[in-house]
């Protein structure tokens, strides 16, 4: 069972990797939206649901798969 010191000690931590995944999400849906739905390989809507269930790996698969090329 965890105590309130141990809790302080990983908090720290977790704050810049929640900061980090909100902000990948961020970007990835505002690129999403501004993205005509020709680039987009699939349904948007879908990739909403990715990038934000996703956490971390949701923005980056996104990034990596979602975008035709031009």
């Amino acid at each position: 069972m965890m105590n309130n010191l141990d809790l302080t000690k990983i908090l720290p931590l977790l704050i810049p990797i929640v900061i980090i995944q909100l902000g990948m999400q961020i970007y990835a849906l505002v690129d999403l939206y501004r993205q005509p739905a020709e680039r987009i390989k699939g349904s948007k809507w879908l990739w909403v649901a990715i990038i934000v269930l996703g956490e971390i790996l949701g923005p980056i698969v996104y990034f990596i798969v979602a975008r035709k090329e031009e």
